[in-house]
């Protein structure tokens, strides 16, 4: 067989007739409307002016570009060529106005940007939990935690090569510093704050900012139990605080799992803990860490003590530092507030500092609310471990948020770069939303560049019969069934009024 065979008899020719590419980006589209972002925010960006196009209609299709895979403005276009599907849309120089003119609003059109996009997450939520029974729960290693709506905060560097507004120097060289804040049980935005690349990691008042919008960009139902965590760099004093007084409240319970410096009382607290009461840690799947010894015996499968080394442990430091010879070393925090270490084995190569490497062993802390009275297996300090170290997730949705728009900022503007923001995590909210309200399997877990892949980038063919236009998809297309499964799904969604 000839490696060149398939170019035998092929031509190519510009005749056709309803072809589309992209026609995946539809079922954005139509979630946007069904769901009512798209009149949401019509009104949000409503003028007194008369314009040939309405501002919420062309900042809903910006977000449903960016979802497709745009990085410039100018890649609106993936909307506008398809217009015997997608019908008139905004020309780039529109999308480009409607950004400055949000740019021109200030923090009061963001303001209402944020209000549209959450009043739209109501609809949203209530038919995600109709359709699986509830809000997907928080996995902690081998086990679901349900009935709680888990908030991540994190800030993240993003690098800029050539001169912007804001792009100042920082630790990871010359860029942009956004705060984001993310739902862990949809793994969508829920807010975010594009600031100076010279932010600190731990600036008191934006993390305060991004977490009561974080909470406020949540359905009433599901504000009432909360998990809060955030990691060591995002950790203070005033947000510790803000986190106890939220969770002081009547009729509310927050739980949160924040990151804790390793200093010198931490450190003498360490060396006082016995060393039976270092508990072993679990991994992802729940059980223990554990790797083989040099010197083990040929069974992988042997249950020898000496086969095997623990690879880390978990132990409360609370006692040691309330209850100590110096004293209450925690006076000036919360009386709930409970202080536990980890311990594991460095991997090559790890940075240790000089009281690591004197034991051998690599520590990180974390603080928590969570009662030393919790039954069953959350009350264990190796799962109050697990669900403070999946905080990690946060990173993934970080990461792939800047795959949907945060990864780059298209104007040398800072405000027209943070209406792009808001354009970008409206497009990774969309993204969610249509996993877990239209895709099944794989897919309803699928990062954006599989679903552009196999669903956003799907070629088909538009044809009419009487009154009604067809869509059709490849037949030989491997996932052309999950595109019509999606379409009646997102078709079958009350509309908002």
């Amino acid at each position: 067989m000839k490696a060149t065979g398939w170019l035998k008899g092929l031509q190519v020719t510009a005749d056709g007739a309803g072809i589309v590419s992209h026609a995946g980006v539809g079922l954005l589209r139509a979630l946007a409307d069904n769901l009512g972002l798209t009149a949401e925010l019509s009104q949000a960006l409503a003028s007194r002016r008369l314009l040939v196009h309405d501002r919420g209609r062309v900042l809903a299709d910006l977000a449903c570009a960016i979802a497709d895979g745009a990085e410039v403005i100018s890649d609106f276009r993936v909307l506008g060529d398809q217009e015997e599907l997608f019908g008139r849309v905004a020309s780039v120089p529109t999308a480009w106005r409607t950004l400055d003119e949000i740019a021109a609003g200030g923090e009061r059109a963001l303001g209402k940007i944020t209000a549209a996009v959450n009043a739209a997450r109501r609809r949203a939520w209530a038919g995600i939990a109709a359709r699986h029974g509830a809000l997907p729960g928080i996995r902690v290693a081998d086990k679901v935690l349900g009935g709680v709506t888990c908030i991540r905060l994190d800030a993240s560097v993003v690098t800029c090569h050539s001169d912007k507004e804001g792009a100042e120097p920082d630790f990871k060289g010359f860029g942009l510093h956004p705060l984001l804040a993310y739902c862990d049980n949809t793994g969508e935005p829920l807010a975010g704050m594009l600031r100076p690349g010279s932010a600190g990691s731990n600036t008191t008042a934006d993390h305060l900012a991004v977490l009561d919008a974080a909470i406020a960009a949540l359905p009433p139902g599901f504000r009432r139990q909360l998990m809060v965590t955030c990691d060591g760099a995002g950790a203070s004093h005033a947000l510790i605080a803000r986190l106890d007084k939220l969770a002081g409240r009547r009729g509310y319970q927050l739980t949160y799992s924040v990151g804790w410096e390793l200093g010198s009382r931490e450190r003498a607290a360490i060396a006082a803990v016995p060393a039976g009461a270092w508990q072993i840690a679990v991994d992802a799947r729940g059980e223990v860490r554990e790797r083989r010894a040099d010197d083990a015996c040929g069974d992988l499968q042997c249950g020898h003590r000496g086969c095997w080394i623990e690879e880390a442990h978990v132990a409360e430091l609370t006692s040691l530092l309330r209850e100590g010879p110096h004293g209450d070393q925690l006076a000036g925090w919360p009386a709930t507030m409970r202080v536990f270490a980890r311990r594991e084995r460095p991997h090559p190569g790890a940075q240790l500092s000089l009281f690591e490497t004197a034991d051998g062993w690599r520590y990180s802390l974390w603080v928590t609310n969570r009662p030393a009275a919790t039954r069953g297996w959350l009350g264990q300090n190796a799962y109050l471990d697990a669900a403070h170290r999946v905080h990690a997730r946060v990173e993934d949705a970080i990461r792939t948020g800047k795959d949907c728009g945060i990864g780059k900022y298209p104007s040398t503007a800072l405000g027209m770069n943070k209406a792009w923001q808001a354009a970008a995590l409206t497009a990774a909210t969309l993204l969610a939303w249509l996993r877990l309200l239209a895709l099944d399997g794989p897919l309803a877990k699928a990062e954006p560049k599989t679903v552009r892949y196999r669903i956003l980038h799907a070629g088909g063919r538009l044809v009419r019969s009487g009154r009604r236009r067809y869509l059709k998809i490849a037949a030989t297309w491997p996932w052309a069934a999950a595109i019509t499964a999606a379409w009646n799904r997102v078709s079958a969604l009350a509309q908002a009024p």
